[in-house]
């Protein structure tokens, strides 16, 4: 899954920002409603207590519905929610009418409605639930008696439509020519850093390369002289792969290559390595590192053999370094224990809870073994 698939299936954080908004409103709007029902209550004789108990125990179970569907902002953007949430709102403002209270007391609970249908819908369905409820209270209005002029409190609710949907759908505007902006800059990043890759590679191949070729070619009489070359060559290039293969330039492999360097120069052969996984240089890493320097030192000065193969994996979370020459080999059994290449490196990597392996026959070479401790 790319970068942007991922960031397709996560909620904005904009989004977890209004929820929290709507969140408030209908909390608000709840409080206000329960103070207006408890004046109710104490102070007029003529409303149907039970109706206005209803309706506060219905806005109180959904404010709990809306407070526990708020953990996913995408249900309560969709329609559905909306939807039930507006006849909620319509039931628990016309029990202000249909109690026979002499005062309306469902505060601001109706409001926080048309904080839903903004969130759900942006401006536009906030100002059509808008038109819902303010027919519903003019209706109620006048069905109750009240003045024509009370009338024209509903149309509040249209201006707070405006308010709520204007600014979530500015919100999410703005955040999303934020995103934009950001992944725009990401995408320039990245093609900068693959220019600068690009560049790097064509610089290295031009100083190193391309300048041993033409000393190459002007000294070929000169067998040793190009073989040198061409091993040194090769060597640089099989560094500059593994520098754009792997960002992190201090890992094993590349602890390893700079040791084959190390040892084809000083002694003037050649050591073939194969390298399967890196790892992070760790002390055990580190440690089976040094062990691999010395191994490889020995067997340049002792084995004879024109070349040393190298070769490393990953198992059972160590990593197992085999180093095989095909030269003079020697007898195990005839080296005193606790003396030599075997003492050392095993002394070095038990301190580190690793282990060396050695076994050599006279005329057909030597192998050894190096595992390091166990890595992260």
């Amino acid at each position: 899954m790319t970068g942007s698939e991922r960031a397709s299936t996560q909620v904005p954080q904009i989004e977890t920002t209004l929820v929290k908004l709507v969140l408030y409103v209908r909390v608000l709007g709840f409080v206000w409603m329960t103070l207006l029902v408890v004046v109710t209550w104490l102070t007029d004789a003529e409303a149907n207590l039970a109706i206005v108990a209803a309706a506060e125990i219905l806005a109180g179970v959904w404010t709990f519905v809306t407070i526990r569907s708020a953990r996913n902002p995408l249900t309560m953007r969709s329609w559905r929610f909306a939807a039930v949430d507006g006849v909620v709102a319509l039931l628990v403002a016309s029990a202000s009418f249909v109690s026979g209270a002499g005062e309306l007391f469902h505060g601001g609970y109706p409001i926080s409605w048309l904080a839903v249908a903004a969130f759900a819908g942006g401006m536009r369905l906030a100002v059509a639930a808008a038109v819902v409820l303010a027919v519903q209270q003019i209706v109620g209005f006048l069905l109750t008696g009240r003045s024509l002029v009370a009338t024209t409190g509903a149309f509040v609710f249209i201006v707070y439509a405006v308010i709520f949907g204007w600014t979530i759908d500015t919100l999410r505007r703005n955040d999303a020519r934020r995103r934009e902006a950001e992944a725009a800059l990401e995408e320039e990043r990245f093609e900068r850093a693959r220019q600068d890759e690009r560049l790097a590679l064509a610089n290295e191949l031009h100083d190193s390369v391309l300048q041993t070729l033409q000393v190459i070619r002007t000294e070929a009489d000169d067998p040793e002289r190009v073989r040198f070359l061409v091993r040194s060559e090769e060597r640089s290039v099989d560094r500059l792969i593994n520098r754009f293969r792997n960002s992190d330039t201090g890992g094993f492999e590349a602890a390893v290559l700079a040791v084959r360097d190390e040892v084809e120069e000083l002694y003037g052969i050649e050591v073939r390595v194969v390298i399967r996984e890196d790892a992070p240089m760790t002390p055990p890493v580190a440690a089976a590192v040094d062990a691999t320097r010395e191994a490889l030192a020995n067997a340049a000065r002792h084995s004879g053999a024109p070349v040393i193969n190298l070769y490393s994996e990953v198992k059972d979370g160590r990593i197992h370094i085999y180093i095989r020459d095909r030269g003079i080999g020697f007898d195990p059994e005839s080296i005193e224990e606790g003396r030599g290449l075997r003492h050392s490196l095993r002394s070095r990597m038990e301190a580190v809870g690793g282990s060396v392996s050695i076994e050599s026959t006279p005329g057909e070479g030597t192998e050894v073994e190096i595992c390091s401790g166990s890595i992260p």
